[in-house]
């Protein structure tokens, strides 16, 4: 791979966007930072070698910008809504874009990715979209309660709830639908059965599966939406996700255009199935893509990266080096805040990393940060990815990583806990 002195333009100033400038900076790519947040809420401009501050929903000055200055691609992560500028700005600009407009709407809107998995053969939660209450209600009469409602393009368990019965009916859906700008909502069964997920990096059209995790979340206890609180690599159902489920997946996404990038989906199991709930097409802020290259040696970042500004990287991807079946297993621990607590001293995180068995422990948020809405990723303080070993017990290991740390609020009070129940 060499893309030294390549431009690259990344949508976004995150601190989990900040990986991507890492990482591109490693690769001796000139990287440029955009969005309109100022300095002291965007940690990736700081680590760029250059930034701008120019929205990127701005579309003719961001295609300007590319042309002045002679970028090579771009790429952005880790958040849905970035993901129609990403394309427009890329077919505009004629750069690479890993994905096509089928492609992202599969990865983005809940139910048109619901119809593709139906198409293919892959088994997905009862359930239905509409923008009707009437048509809720009549669902609700077929399937029974408890129900979850949320809207069919927003990510992050945004406006996702929890329906008990049919006195809740009317305010959960508006409460779904209020995080809705296509004003669409799915209404499905709520499971309540194992958790797991997986992911796969394509190149050139070839699909091939990465991880698989079981995924532990914390659900809020009032609107019963859901946050991954713990994940743990490989998965117990490995096994069987391979036999029942793989090549109906790998079907559904080469036949909407997945041909190049990361990718990763969500699912419920029990006895009977896998029940498939939602994908993303970007890097995810699980950043599963750390411990594939830590046990297979396959840097899928730098793959990404170097398709942005070359528009391949097929050439330089061991493909049969992508296995699911690790040979160490991983947590990924995530630390959990009290909503509504603002964040006034956060220390840890840096020693963490440096503890022999941590791969990586990072911070979401900032001090002087309000923790956000439970059960959603704005409650997520920051995570640590470990290896560990299974007879050392997932909860004592777990324990051990919280008590690195030290989050506080105002008062001096901790505001910081686990959940992997």
């Amino acid at each position: 791979m060499n893309i030294h002195g390549k431009k690259l333009l990344v949508l976004g100033s995150t601190r989990l966007i900040g990986g991507i400038v890492a990482k591109a900076r490693q690769l001796g790519v000139h990287t440029i930072v955009t969005d309109n947040r100022p300095l002291d809420k965007a940690p990736a401009k700081l680590l760029a070698d250059e930034y701008r501050d120019i929205d990127f929903s701005d579309i003719d000055a961001i295609v300007r910008l590319v042309r002045e200055e002679r970028i090579d691609g771009v790429l952005t992560g880790f958040t849905d809504s970035y993901m129609p500028f990403y394309l427009r700005i890329c077919e505009e600009a004629g750069l690479p874009c890993y994905g096509d407009a089928r492609s992202i709407a599969v990865a983005t809107e809940k139910s048109v990715f619901k119809e593709a998995c139906l198409a293919a053969g892959v088994p997905v939660i009862p359930g239905i979209s509409t923008s009707v209450p009437a048509e809720a209600e009549a669902f609700a009469a077929r399937t029974g309660f408890p129900l979850m409602l949320k809207p069919v393009d927003n990510s992050g368990s945004r406006g996702v709830i929890r329906c008990t019965g049919p006195d809740g009916l009317k305010a959960a859906f508006d409460y779904a639908m209020s995080f809705s700008a296509c004003k669409k909502i799915m209404v499905e069964k709520y499971l309540d059965c194992d958790n797991v997920a997986v992911s796969y990096f394509a190149a050139d059209g070839d699909v091939r599966l990465s991880t698989t995790d079981d995924r532990l979340v914390y659900k809020a206890p009032d609107s019963g939406s859901s946050v991954s609180a713990y994940s743990e690599y490989p998965s117990k159902y490995t096994r069987r996700y391979i036999d029942e489920v793989d090549a109906a997946v790998v079907r559904m996404l080469k036949a909407n255009g997945f041909r190049n990038g990361m990718i990763a989906l969500q699912a419920f199991v029990d006895d009977s199935s896998f029940y498939f709930c939602e994908m993303c097409y970007r890097p995810s802020g699980g950043q599963h893509y750390q411990l594939v290259q830590d046990q297979t040696g396959v840097d899928e970042l730098a793959l990404l990266i170097q398709f942005a500004v070359t528009g391949g990287c097929a050439q330089d991807w061991d493909a049969d080096r992508e296995t699911p079946w690790f040979r160490e297993h991983y947590g990924m621990l995530r630390i959990l805040g009290t909503p509504g607590e603002r964040i006034a001293r956060m220390d840890g995180f840096e020693a963490l990393s440096k503890v022999p068995r941590v791969l990586r422990a990072s911070a979401a948020l900032s001090p002087g940060t309000v923790v956000g809405k439970a059960g959603t990723t704005a409650q997520v303080i920051g995570s640590v990815l470990y290896k560990f070993l299974p007879e050392e017990g997932r909860r004592k290991v777990a324990e051990d990583m919280l008590s690195h740390l030290r989050i506080e609020n105002e008062k001096g009070e901790p505001i910081a806990w686990i959940s992997i129940d």
